[in-house]
């Protein structure tokens, strides 16, 4: 069992506090703002605002040369929280000064150009592409109008990329959280296989599986799942959005899952996959091809390659045994960057595909990127032939010498029962 991290720590936050300067500094920006998700998205799709804040998701942060951020809220309710959290003797990165009502860019236009800021540089991050989730950039179009409405003649720089390429390199204090929610996540892998067996509902098994998250102290917003003698979907159940029952998983089933774990914002994934009883043989093979892929990442994800390197490594098994993945072979975790699709085919390749009009292959996002010690990556090879699918995977951290795997459990196929 591991032990609970302490929380954050002030010099934790000096550090990145630190790291927006130095964005400041390499762009030459008088003013930097971080946009974040509406909270109810999850604890937030998209949260750069609680990498700066540590506290409740859903604002917007702005930086102004050496001085401490100034962060606009959506709603008074996070200052009751706030001060809750004051008279609880909560360790707080930001005080009551820092904290406005007011998440709209009119409202932070408006305070910019009072320090006269018209006409320069000022950095966003929040405009750029976010994948898998914001392809045309998270922060609403109204949020930048009435930025540009206060400030017409300010020069807007989309700095996503050097945010990423700074953030992505974890201290120890974020690496012990990082380690910490794939704790939690090899625990929730295993009350998948523990509960699944005929008879049990899909349903059932979403339950156990968040309570496990939960009853630990962890976050999970959803579990991507199906299940079925043979699958090839990707995403939530589907009775969570359409009104059918959920799934009663029979003898000979495969369930194939996708389990997110969260720990103080920092998120692993686990690609768990459970054989009930005796599955199809193309089922197995397909897992035996998907574990070579991940044994090639783990060797290949080292200082001195780059993402490119690995994706290509990933790749190999897959593009030889002739089969068809349908979801990313590897993308970056904390924060979310490079994504590794590979060239190997794609759901196109079944004959039922015909009938869809218009059918686009994701790209491999980042394959230039240099690997560092300390980044995180969901590995998620994933292998089908004809209809019958596996995959598998976890949370690995780059070393310098091959990756580190902070999972065991969901990086084989596991057997229902025992």
């Amino acid at each position: 069992m591991l032990t609970r991290p302490e929380p954050l720590s002030l010099a934790e936050r000096d550090r990145r506090w630190q790291l927006a300067r130095d964005i400041m500094q390499t762009e030459d920006l008088a003013a930097l703002i971080v946009y974040g998700d509406r909270e109810a998205a999850a604890p937030a799709g998209f949260a750069p605002d609680c990498y700066f804040t540590n506290d409740r998701p859903g604002s917007i942060v702005v930086f102004v040369g050496d001085e401490s951020p100034r962060i606009y809220t959506f709603a008074s309710m996070m200052v009751a929280d706030h001060l809750q959290a004051s008279l609880r003797g909560d360790l707080q990165w930001i005080g009551a000064q820092q904290l406005f009502v007011g998440k709209t860019g009119r409202d932070v236009g408006a305070w910019l150009a009072e320090r006269r800021l018209a006409g320069s540089r000022i950095g966003i991050i929040g405009l750029e592409p976010y994948p898998p989730f914001y392809f045309d950039g998270a922060m609403p179009a109204r949020t930048l109008q009435g930025l540009t409405e206060a400030l017409p003649t300010a020069n807007w720089i989309p700095v996503y990329r050097e945010f990423f390429r700074r953030a992505s390199v974890k201290s120890e204090e974020e690496l012990r959280l990082v380690r910490y929610a794939a704790h939690i996540g090899e625990a929730m892998s295993e009350t998948l296989r523990a509960t699944a067996r005929p008879g049990v509902s899909e349903a059932d098994l979403v339950a156990a599986v968040t309570a496990t998250c939960f009853s630990m102290g962890g976050y999970t917003a959803e579990l991507l799942l199906g299940s079925g003698p043979e699958y090839i979907g990707w995403g939530p159940p589907a009775w969570q959005y359409r009104a059918q029952a959920p799934r009663v998983l029979q003898e000979g089933d495969l369930v194939l899952s996708e389990i997110f774990a969260l720990y103080g914002m920092m998120e692993t994934q686990h690609q768990a996959a459970v054989a009930i009883g005796e599955v199809h043989p193309d089922i197995l093979r397909a897992a035996a091809i998907a574990r070579a892929s991940y044994e090639a990442g783990l060797g290949a994800l080292r200082t001195g390659n780059t993402f490119g390197d690995v994706v290509d490594a990933m790749e190999q098994p897959l593009l030889a045994a002739g089969g068809w993945h349908v979801h990313p072979l590897i993308h970056s975790l904390n924060p979310y960057g490079p994504v590794g699709f590979g060239t190997a085919p794609g759901i196109e390749s079944l004959p039922e595909a015909a009938r869809y009009a218009q059918l686009r292959r994701l790209p491999t996002v980042g394959r230039e990127l240099p690997l560092q010690a300390g980044m995180c990556f969901a590995f998620e090879p994933n292998c089908a032939f004809g209809r019958h699918m596996a995959n598998l995977g976890g949370t690995v951290l780059v070393g310098e010498t091959g990756g580190v795997a902070l999972n065991e459990n969901s990086t084989r196929l596991m057997f229902a029962g025992g």
